[in-house]
């Protein structure tokens, strides 16, 4: 073979050399500047795409050598594909190859191939044989025979094999590289690679048996509406979760209402794009989607965090189809769709896409979500200063984003979010009026921690966690909201990994907790929604009691803070902003002033009826004219709210339902003339962050009561009722853990008081009545019904060895975000893997469940230096066999498989070393049974 070497390990010593004759031989302005070359190009990601392909290849040929099938081939982007084989092994092949620095013109890179002699394939180099130690190398399963590209640090092409280092004569330039793959067709139950080079193309049979359900298209499969409300909860990978834990952990009265949201975090290295934290996205999501499946539970998959997104943003409808897209839909009965979070930064980035490129994928995967009844949802914040972001500028700048929305609005969940720190009533009017317009068909919340503003309200440097019951609260009894995301951030206000705990016959397992205000605030919410005390309005109530729509008519310039985008600046003024908040745009904090005035929508466009049933359509380039004037306004305002209390607590009403608020660190008072009881008044005296629903019935009023903070200080609130012709009688329950309340009474000149003294809710009823006459008596009851579970999945179930329980292995393994990983592999699945180890006690295992009793492969996916035969396989406590690890290699992950009898329901698998010391360390991935 010829290709030429350059030796450069001569170099340094001859620069060095000549560099020293010039310095001593040359006066200071006669020194020559000599200039070794150019800066070698950015070229991790390239030979990262280079090398996969070569992985690729290899593994194409040992499958057809050992006459295996294709599982599956999956469009991960436009130009590469996840292959899974007949024997669970998986390959990722490129068609495109990353360009080296970002250049345009083609330029040298190594090409290597494969080609057949007789019987055999061996490897090639730009056409010639691949000769080490003057002898071809043939392509077998031994991970080390693989061909390895690489580049020196004088930028010089290298190409590892067998340990041996080749050092070519091609310095590697900014450019493009040809992939040697060059197209992968999928026609029938036939996939085909062909090669950029024209040699003959590798084929296989598609053996798909991993789906033997029926794919669930057409109607939505999961209806959300105000009796079927939806908390879209995280298995968060900053918890290194499992999945299994955390659905476990979910109460059972509340797991219905639950769509599990796997959520990928897309931290990245700013320079090369790497993931920092997940590394393998699709990996995850088809894993943790799998344990969802098995449990029978919703679930949806989180890819993107602004404009970043583990999964590609495709240009055309045809993209999705054969995607991955289509496959979560296709293959998994409970997979609700996609989410997409806080899409108002990272867009333009070198390793993002443009927001035209996101709104155009939106519309195509609008479109598969019509067809498999999912659904898209996305959560705005980041309003002025994102303003061609918002979820009007989104319709604006997207006409057929827009039309696909008017046409399918069911498939659409709008959330405003509180990442950002400031422009919340900006961002509220926006995501409500994407709803009440007819463009989506959910409105929702996803709270966040981190809008809490550093301008230390109350005195409130860090946030309080009491502070987001109110927004909660509010929101859902006064705006429909059918969806609650979250809240986040997940590891600092839901969920956090702790220390392991004994499991039992001598193994132990991973651990984690939710934190004590998930409990008190967030699922006690939940539970008063399931309850009826917390009644959702539906999309004809909210308009009928908002009565005010801004039609956002004004022609976008833009620019920053562009008002074709916006609300109104002063649309706030005079309404509901807090006399100390920001003017204009700059709305620091979400609390609002008073309950008088409903939240206003601002809408891109009127799609329907009931959006057109509006009683005031205010064009925006009109408001100036009538709104501008804030007294003026007011008074309009004015005489369609009519005051219905009096005093500084937030208070607002709909029908028989209040809710009042303090949002101040002072005591807040309000006397509420009744509407329904025939007792006159009460009056309110709230503590900072208390709040309450409050229902009023004409014998009774109930009280939900609320205030919590994890640090255990409780709060005292007062509540006056005026005008009973008996004194009144109370009764309460604690609904804190622990409990903390206590309530004392006082009936005195016909006012009943109750002082309550708590830290966390408590439901209160007081039996009440007086002489008053006239009392408003129609009101809606709330009518929640539990929503139907996901047809039952049949496909593989999939158990990640790194939430194995276990015993005298090795160490658990899994990525650290933000340094180095000692002993981490590639190309593992969901969020890392388990070293085995080589002691003779070792052992892991898991439980595994089956719909139906019957005989099961057990597959299982490893990695070892050397084979490894002293692992006996149990299920349910009963030996099957003694597994063999034939040597792989280091990271070169195999798999094994083992035939299993399973019993319907759960059953107990377990890995034991069988007392016998391994040669070597192995490691396991995870278990995949079908």
């Amino acid at each position: 073979m010829k290709y030429l070497l350059f030796n450069m390990r001569l170099f340094p010593a001859l620069l060095f050399s000549f560099l020293l004759v010039c310095f001593y031989s040359c006066k200071d302005e006669e020194i020559l500047q000599i200039v070794v070359g150019p800066e070698p190009p950015k070229s991790e990601n390239t030979i990262d795409d280079i090398n996969s392909n070569l992985k690729a290849l290899q593994r194409m040929v040992v499958a057809q050598e050992k006459g295996l099938d294709v599982r599956s081939c999956v469009a991960l982007t436009a130009s590469s594909y996840n292959v899974e084989l007949s024997d669970g092994n998986s390959f990722i092949v490129h068609t495109e190859i990353t360009p080296l620095d970002k250049g345009e013109s083609p330029v040298y890179a190594p090409k290597l191939g494969v080609k057949k002699e007789g019987d055999i394939y061996y490897w090639t180099i730009d056409d010639d044989w691949l000769n080490i130690k003057d002898a071809k190398v043939a392509v077998t399963p031994e991970l080390s025979s693989i061909p390895v590209v690489g580049m020196d640090e004088d930028g010089y092409w290298t190409v590892k094999c067998n340990d041996d280092v080749k050092t070519l004569k091609r310095r590697a330039e900014a450019g493009t590289v040809k992939s040697i793959f060059n197209q992968v067709d999928i026609k029938g139950k036939t996939v085909t690679f062909r090669f950029s080079d024209g040699s003959l193309p590798i084929a296989f049979t598609i053996d798909d048996k991993d789906n033997p359900d029926e794919p669930v298209m057409g109607d939505l499969r999961r209806p959300i509406s105000p009796d079927k409300p939806a908390w879209i909860f995280h298995i968060d990978t900053w918890n290194h979760a499992d999945p299994q834990r955390i659905i476990d952990m979910i109460p059972a009265d509340i797991r219905p209402y639950v769509i599990f949201n796997i959520s990928l975090s897309v931290l990245h290295d700013d320079d090369t794009g790497k993931w920092g934290l997940v590394e393998y996205g699709y990996e995850v999501a088809k894993s943790w989607l799998r344990t969802c499946a098995e449990n029978n539970v919703w679930a949806m998959v989180q890819p993107s965090s602004g404009g970043f997104s583990h999964f590609p943003d495709f240009a055309t409808y045809g993209q999705m189809e054969g995607s991955l897209y289509e496959e979560f839909y296709r293959d998994y009965p409970n997979f609700l769709g996609f989410n997409y979070c806080e899409q108002f930064w990272g867009f333009d980035d070198p390793f993002s896409v443009s927001y035209p490129q996101r709104l155009k994928h939106w519309t195509n995967l609008m479109k598969l979500n019509a067809k498999y009844g999912g659904y898209l949802t996305i959560s705005f914040c980041g309003p002025h200063w994102g303003a061609s972001l918002t979820p009007v500028a989104m319709f604006k700048r997207d006409a057929e984003f827009a039309a696909v929305c008017r046409e399918h609005p069911e498939n659409l969940i709008v959330c405003e979010k509180y990442t950002s720190t400031y422009g919340f009533f900006d961002i509220e009017s926006a995501c409500l009026g994407a709803w009440l317009s007819g463009y989506a068909g959910q409105y929702g919340m996803r709270f966040d921690e981190c809008g809490w503003n550093a301008i230390y309200w109350n005195g409130d440097e860090k946030f309080p966690v009491a502070a987001g019951a109110i927004p909660a609260i509010e929101h859902i009894m006064f705006t429909g909201q059918t969806i609650f995301d979250g809240p986040e951030t997940i590891p600092e206000q839901v969920c956090k990994e702790v220390n392991a705990v004994s499991a039992g016959d001598g193994y132990t397992r991973r651990n984690w907790e939710f934190y004590p205000q998930l409990y008190n605030i967030n699922m006690d919410i939940y539970r008063k929604i399931l309850d009826g005390t917390i009644r959702i309005m539906n999309r004809q109530e909210v308009i009928d009691r908002t009565k005010y729509v801004i039609v956002n008519d004004i022609t976008p310039n833009n620019t920053a803070s562009d008002p074709g985008y916006l609300a109104p600046k002063t649309l706030y003024d005079g309404l509901y902003k807090l006399d100390e908040d920001g003017t204009n745009y700059e709305q620091r904090l979400y609390f609002k002033k008073t309950g008088r005035y409903p939240t206003l929508p601002v809408v891109y466009g009127l799609v329907d009826d009931i959006a057109n049933s509006f009683r005031y359509k205010i064009n925006a380039s009109q408001y100036n004219g009538t709104y501008g004037d804030v007294k003026l306004k007011q008074s309009i305002f004015n005489r369609d709210f009519p005051e219905e209390y009096t005093g500084n607590l937030y208070v607002g009403r709909h029908e028989n339902a209040w809710v009042a608020y303090n949002a101040y660190a002072e005591i807040r008072n309000a006397a509420i003339p009744f509407k329904y009881n025939t007792c006159e008044k009460m009056e309110l005296a709230f503590a900072k962050y208390s709040v309450s629903a409050i229902k009023e019935y004409s014998d009774k009023v109930t009280f939900y009561l609320t205030n919590y903070n994890e640090k255990g200080i409780k709060q005292t609130d007062v509540i006056k009722i005026y005008g009973s012709t008996n004194k009144p009688k109370m009764t309460y329950t604690d609904r804190a853990t622990p409990a903390s309340c206590s309530i004392s009474e006082d009936w005195t000149n016909g006012v009943y008081t109750m002082t309550v003294i708590h830290n966390g809710a408590v439901d209160i009823t007081v039996n009440c009545a007086g002489n008053a006459i006239g009392r408003e008596t129609q009101y809606t009851k709330a009518t929640i019904s539990v929503p139907a579970n996901p047809n039952i999945y049949h496909g593989a179930r999939q158990y990640e060895a790194e939430n194995f329980e276990y015993k005298n292995i090795s160490r658990i393994i899994t990525k650290k975000p933000y340094s180095d990983t000692e002993g981490i592999l590639p190309d593992y699945t969901a969020m890392g893997f388990l070293n085995f180890g080589s002691n003779g006690n070792a052992a892991v295992r898991d439980e595994v469940s089956v719909t139906d009793t019957g005989n099961y492969s057990l597959r299982i996916r490893y990695c070892a230096a050397a084979t490894v035969n002293t692992v006996d396989l149990y299920v349910n406590g009963v030996k099957v066999t003694t597994l063999e690890f034939a040597q792989t290699g280091v990271g070169n992950w195999e798999t094994t498989s083992a035939g299993v009898s399973l019993n319907a329901g759960k059953n107990k698998v377990e890995l034991i070393a069988n007392g016998s010391s391994a040669s070597c360390d192995l490691y396991l991935d995870n278990i995949v049974i079908e």
